[in-house]
C-alpha cells in the first residue's frame, strides 16, 4: 500500500484513517518496563496540530523555514518531526548537547543552516537553558517548547511534493567538519522501499530499535521504516542499552519482536555482557531479520554472536548485513531474504596492496570478509579508481560509487563541495554518481564487501594499511583491552608518517591491569602482523576513545587529542618522547 503513496505524510494521514488505533510506537522509559505509547491517531493528530502552529501559509517555498530538532530519544521526537513534515518545514535533528559535549557543532550547523527555530520539550529547554543560557547559538534561536502546545483542530496543509527537502541529515563528522545532507521526500520513500522488500517486512513485523533518533539509522529505519510499513515499533533510550545490552534483547522476547539492527559493536556488547545463563532463560525464536550495519562489520563477531545466543533459539539465518551512508539517505547495499551475507577467506597481505587473493579458510595469516549484500534493482554500484575514474575489475579494491533514487541533493549551500562527492564519472562517462570515500570490492555472486575508508588509510613507507585491521589486532593482543574500543591512526614526524595506537582498558582490569606488559603485548603483534613499529602505544580508561552516536571511531578527534595530549590516558609507551607515564584513575 505504501507504494501507492508519495510522501510519508501521505502514508500517516492513511494509517490513522484505516487503523486509528493500532498501536504505532511504544518507548521503553526505563529500558525495560515503563511504557509510553502512540497510535497512528494520536501521531497524526499531534503532528497536524504542531504544523498549524508552526506553518505560515502566506510563506513562499523559497522561503522555506529550518526548525532544530533538540529532542532526548522518545515519542516527543516522532511528533515533532511529523509536524514539520506536514507544516513543509525542513526538520533538522541533533543530538541534546552535553554540559562539555556536542555544543560547538551545534554552533556550527546554525551558523551553517541558517536556523531561526529551535524545538524541544519544556525540560530540555531547561536544561539547556542551565548550561548553555549565555551561548551564543542558544541565545540566536527562538525556542519553541512543543509538548506544551495545546492541541488545535487544524485543516489539512497542503501535501509536501515528493521533490521538496524533508530534513536535513548533519554527517557526524567522523572524518571532517559535519555538513548538512539534503534528504527530500522522494529519497526517504525510495530507501523505505529498498528496506522493506530487502528484510520483506510488512504490517505483521515488529521492531526494536535504540539506535539514536537524531542519527540516520535510527531515524529512518527505526521510525520512518515502521510508519512506511505500517508495522509496530518498540523504541528504547540509547543509554539504556549501552548500560545493559541485554535490555535491547529482552525487548524482542517481551513483545515479539521480529526485526532490527544495530552497529558491529552492539553485536559484541551482547556477547561479553551477558551470561551464559541469561542467554540460556531468552527466547529470540520471533527474530526473522537482525542486520549488523554503520561501521566496519567483523565476520568474527557475526559467528561469536550466532554462536552466543544459539542457546536462546536466535537462528544464524537470521543475521543480515548493509552498507549505507547519510547521503544516500540510508543503505545502499543490503542482504537480502533469499541472499543472506556471503563470507569469504582472502590474503591479508594482498589485500592491504589493494589486491584479492581467495585463500581456504582458516589459512594463516588470512582474513575472513563479510558481504554486505546488493543495491536495490532500481539503483547501481560501481567499484572505481577515484585518481583514473576506471572501473575496477571484478574483485579489485577501489572506493564505492552509488547512483539511484536514494542518493539525495548534496550538501546544503556547500555546491562545490556537492559537485566533488555527488558528480562523480567514470572514464567513460557514466555517472553522476555519489562518491561514499569508501574502499571496497564487488563479486557478482556474493555482493559487496566494505574493506575501510579511502579517508583513513594509513600509509607507512608507501604501504598501504586500513586501521580496522590494525585495531582488531591490537584488540586481541591482551584480555584486558576492551571491545571495539580502540583507534590507530598515523602522525607526522621528522622520519615521515609513523603510527599510533589507543585503547581502552576494560573497567574491571582498570585496577590491576599490567599496562607494560600490554603495550609489549601491542607492540609484539602489530610488529609480527602488520610489518609496522608504532612509535606510541596510550592505554585508555574506559571511555576514552572517541566515537559518533552510532559507535564510529572518529579517529581524527583521537588523533588531534594525542597531538594535544587530552587523551583519557591511563598508561602511555612513546619512543618519540623515550618515556612512558602511568596515570591513575
Amino acid at each position: 500500500m505504501s507504494g501507492t503513496f508519495k510522501t510519508i505524510v501521505e502514508t500517516v494521514r492513511f494509517r490513522a484513517s484505516q487503523t486509528p488505533d493500532r498501536p504505532a510506537f511504544i518507548f521503553l522509559k526505563d529500558g525495560e518496563q515503563e511504557e509510553e505509547v502512540r497510535s497512528y491517531q494520536q501521531l497524526h493528530a499531534r503532528a497536524s496540530s504542531l504544523a498549524g502552529l508552526l506553518a505560515n501559509p502566506a510563506r513562499e517555498p523559497s522561503e522555506r523555514k529550518l526548525c532544530l530538532l533538540v529532542y532526548p530519544q522518545g515519542l516527543e521526537f516522532i511528533e515533532a518531526f511529523l509536524g514539520c513534515l506536514y507544516a513543509g518545514i525542513v526538520a533538522v535533528p541533533i543530538a541534546v548537547p552535553g554540559k562539555n559535549r556536542g555544543s560547538d557543532k551545534i554552533g556550527f550547523l546554525i551558523r551553517d543552516a541558517g536556523i531561526q527555530t529551535g524545538l524541544t520539550t519544556a525540560k530540555t529547554l531547561e536544561l539547556l537553558q542551565k548550561n548553555f543560557g549565555n551561548d551564543g547559538w542558544f541565545r540566536s534561536l527562538s525556542w519553541v517548547t512543543t509538548d506544551t502546545l495545546p492541541m488545535t483542530d487544524t485543516t489539512d496543509l497542503p501535501l509536501p511534493k515528493p521533490e521538496d527537502l524533508a530534513l536535513l541529515q548533519y554527517t557526524s563528522g567522523s572524518t571532517s567538519q559535519p555538513k548538512g545532507v539534503m534528504v527530500t521526500h522522494a529519497n526517504i520513500m525510495a530507501n523505505s522501499a529498498f528496506i522493506r522488500h530487502a528484510f520483506q517486512n510488512d504490517s505483521s513485523s515488529v521492531s526494536v530499535c535504540w539506535l539514536p533518533s537524531f542519527h540516520d539509522m535510527g531515524l529512518i529505519d527505526g521510525i520512518i521504516q515502521p510508519l512506511y510499513c505500517g508495522f509496530k515499533a518498540v523504541l528504547l533510550n540509547p543509554v539504556h542499552v549501552v548500560q545493559r545490552p541485554m535490555r535491547w534483547l529482552r525487548a524482542f522476547r517481551r513483545y515479539g519482536g521480529t526485526y532490527g539492527g544495530a552497529p558491529n559493536f552492539m553485536f559484541d556488547f551482547c556477547v561479553d555482557r551477558s551470561t551464559a545463563d541469561e542467554r540460556a532463560e531468552l527466547d529470540l525464536r520471533s527474530i526473522r531479520h537482525l542486520y549488523n550495519a554503520a561501521e566496519p562489520i567483523r565476520a568474527s563477531t557475526l559467528h561469536r554472536f550466532a554462536e552466543a545466543f544459539a542457546i536462546s533459539g536466535f537462528s544464524r539465518k537470521s543475521l543480515f548485513t548493509c552498507f549505507g551512508l547519510a547521503e544516500s539517505t540510508l543503505a545502499v547495499t543490503m542482504c537480502r531474504v533469499d541472499c543472506p551475507p556471503a563470507f569469504v577467506t582472502v590474503d591479508a597481505d594482498a589485500l592491504t596492496a589493494g589486491r584479492i587473493l581467495y585463500q581456504p579458510a582458516g589459512t594463516p595469516g588470512a582474513r575472513e570478509l563479510v558481504s554486505s549484500g546488493w543495491p536495490m534493482n532500481d539503483s547501481v554500484v560501481r567499484i572505481v579508481d577515484p585518481q583514473t575514474g576506471r572501473v575496477c575489475e571484478e574483485g579489485e579494491i577501489g572506493e564505492i560509487w552509488t547512483m539511484g533514487p536514494s542518493v539525495t541533493q548534496g550538501y546544503w549551500h556547500q555546491p562545490a563541495l556537492s559537485a566533488e562527492w555527488f558528480e562523480g564519472y567514470t572514464n567513460t562517462g557514466e555517472g553522476p554518481f555519489l562518491r561514499t570515500g569508501d574502499a571496497g570490492f564487488f563479486c557478482k555472486t556474493e555482493g559487496l564487501f566494505v574493506t575501510g575508508r579511502l579517508k583513513d588509510l594509513i600509509i607507512i613507507r608507501g604501504s598501504n594499511h586500513y586501521p580496522q585491521d590494525i585495531e582488531l589486532t591490537v584488540e586481541h593482543s591482551h584480555e584486558a583491552l576492551a571491545s571495539n574500543a580502540g583507534a590507530a591512526f598515523s602522525i607526522y614526524t621528522e622520519k615521515g608518517e609513523q603510527l599510533v595506537v589507543i585503547h581502552e582498558l576494560k573497567r574491571v582490569a582498570l585496577p590491576t591491569a599490567p599496562v607494560q606488559d600490554i603495550a609489549h603485548a601491542i607492540l609484539r603483534e602489530v610488529s609480527l602482523r602488520h610489518a609496522l613499529a608504532p612509535v606510541a602505544v596510550v592505554l585508555l580508561r574506559p571511555n576514552g576513545v572517541f566515537k559518533t552516536t552510532s559507535g564510529k571511531v572518529q579517529r581524527k578527534a583521537c588523533q588531534q587529542a594525542f597531538l594535544d595530549n587530552s587523551l583519557a590516558e591511563h598508561y602511555r609507551w612513546d619512543v618519540l618522547q623515550q618515556t612512558t607515564t602511568d596515570s591513575k584513575p
